[in-house]
């Protein structure tokens, strides 16, 4: 049973967020306070047809819809426990007839608000602990228990209890969160208890594809006095040390369906069990550290192993990442475009710029070596078309994965040197070349020791060009493109990437300058959708023929 300092925690906890609700104007709408489930394309789904009404829950509304699963629930007796704000039973008995429907909580706020959307419905709803159930042993024919556990502080007491309410050959219905190294003493612990289980499935990925759907705007209506990270981690928000725990698969989200078996015949350690809760404490600590370093290097938004593809754009020298600051705008919701900052620009200008390719690729594959089973395109402009070639080369040399496509944009092949930047721009001094590059800030124009810092920048990029030299091949298929006013690299120059590539290589020439995808994002952004899109397709072509 929990010491009463952790009951009050969460009491409170429950209490700040109904307040939250309350001044976000979202009191009378908030009956979930559950993840939701977005269905993607590829992934079997459980639910039935049915349950789940279009609308501003229906997400919510589908993850419970996950969990009942194939089940009826009509003439059943059932238990919600943690049943929140009655969302859930507000599902349950909108499409079925149980014989009876109870909802717990240890949250006096939750079960007022879950009284309020059930009212004048056959349930009975009451304040109450999960780890001391006071329901009758065997009294229960289905226990529904959706992402509520995670707050419990003896999970062994809550699943003795289960067990002992559930009538034999009853029913746990479970969905929650679990570190992934816990998953198999989880199952292992649950069957020496004597549950068989029944379904076992892992949707992380239909998890956080309803967390990247959040509506714009709610964790800042939402985050009060509690503070905004509190609450994004409260609901996985993009962005936030839960969400990024959830997309690198550090923890998984759990929707099982247990039923009560044979009596085990003695005592069970569930100790494996109570690690859970501080197991994920450390975990987000971890990713909270991890995520300040990977703003450095994708300050608009990094790659996720959830999205349908992952677009990392690396852009011409001395460029920083704001170069495709507006990109992801012209894709798909589901494709990720992740701009790229090296060391030496923008946010980074303090530090020392890369003077080696090689380098700068080895620092980088931490960074995407995580995101392999994620369809992965590798986009550069001009410098950085040599940076995501070389990047191919070696995930694909060290067999982390093979890039959907490698796109080289304004650039000579890697056998051959880029032009000299200092050459094209003549004697004018460092001010008067960033202007014609573009993307520079005026401050920092106008910053002496900002222009000092560039101009080392400048010379390690050209450092990095002049050094670099590959007759390497890859098997990933390339897009070549060409400008038609580009006085820098000429078209010839470009087609010399076609040996660089087994896997197919397409050269579209475009109408404009050496810096277009700058100054036409939409023209080179659109061909670069469509040429992903083909290749997304024929992959598709190839599972189906498999």
């Amino acid at each position: 049973m929990p010491t009463e300092p952790v009951a009050e925690r969460t009491r409170s906890a429950y209490s700040a967020l109904d307040e939250a609700f309350v001044q976000a104007g979202l009191d009378g709408h908030a009956h979930f306070l559950n993840w939701g489930y977005e269905p993607i394309a590829g992934l079997a789904d459980g639910a039935v047809p049915g349950l789940v009404q279009p609308g501003a829950n229906e997400a919510c509304e589908r993850l419970v819809a996950e969990l009942v699963g194939p089940v009826s629930l009509d003439g059943l007796r059932v238990a919600d426990i943690g049943c929140g704000r009655g969302g859930a039973l507000d599902v349950v008995l909108r499409r079925f007839r149980p014989l009876s429907a109870i909802g717990l909580d240890l949250s006096a706020d939750n079960i007022a608000g879950a009284r309020r959307l059930l009212s004048g419905r056959r349930v009975r709803l009451q304040v109450a602990d999960a780890c001391a159930l006071p329901l009758g042993e065997a009294s229960q024919d289905v226990v529904l228990n959706l992402e509520s556990s995670g707050a419990y502080p003896d999970m062994g007491a809550f699943l003795q209890h289960v067990r002992r309410v559930l009538a034999p050959g009853g029913l746990f219905l479970h969905g929650d969160l679990w570190p992934s190294e816990l998953v198999g003493p989880f199952i292992e612990t649950m069957e020496e208890m004597g549950f068989v289980l029944e379904s076992l499935r892992d949707v992380t990925r239909q998890v956080c594809r309803a967390r990247d759907r959040m509506p714009a705007g709610l964790m800042s209506r939402l985050a009060g006095s509690r503070g905004a990270a509190e609450v994004e981690d409260y609901f996985a928000a993009p962005g936030s040390a839960m969400y990024d725990c959830l997309d690198r698969g550090a923890i998984a989200y759990l929707l099982c369906r247990w039923r009560r078996g044979e009596d085990p015949g003695g005592s069970v350690d569930t100790g494996p069990l109570e690690r859970r809760a501080a197991r994920i404490d450390a975990l987000l600590g971890e990713a909270r550290a991890s995520l300040a370093e990977r703003a450095d290097w994708f300050p608009f938004g990094g790659p996720r192993r959830g999205a349908d593809v992952n677009i990392l754009a690396f852009p011409h020298a001395v460029a920083g990442a704001s170069a495709f600051k507006n990109w992801q705008a012209r894709f798909p919701r589901d494709w990720q475009v992740s701009p790229v900052q090296l060391p030496g620009r923008e946010g980074r200008i303090a530090e020392p710029p890369f003077t080696s390719l090689s380098a700068a690729v080895e620092a980088l594959l931490p960074k995407v070596r995580p995101y392999r089973d994620t369809p992965l395109v590798l986009l550069g402009w001009s410098l950085g078309s040599k940076i995501a070639f070389e990047l191919a080369h070696r995930l694909e040399q060290e067999g982390v994965c093979q890039p959907l496509l490698v796109v080289a944009g304004v650039c000579p092949g890697p056998h051959q040197p880029l032009p000299d930047l200092r050459s094209f721009f003549g004697e004018d001094g460092m001010e008067t070349r960033l202007r014609l590059l573009g993307g520079t800030p005026e401050n920092i124009l106008s910053s002496g020791e900002m222009l000092s810092a560039l101009q080392t920048t400048m010379e390690g990029d050209t450092a990095m060009a002049a050094s670099y030299r590959s007759e390497a091949v890859i098997r990933a298929p390339m897009l070549a493109l060409s400008a038609t006013g580009d006085e820098l690299v000429s078209k010839e120059a470009v087609e010399s990437w076609r040996p660089r590539t087994a896997g197919g290589f397409t050269h579209r020439r475009l109408e404009g300058g050496h810096f277009m995808a700058r100054d036409d994002a939409p023209t080179v952004a659109g061909v670069v959708k469509e040429a992903v899109a083909a290749r997304l397709r024929q992959g598709s072509r190839q599972a189906e023929v498999a």
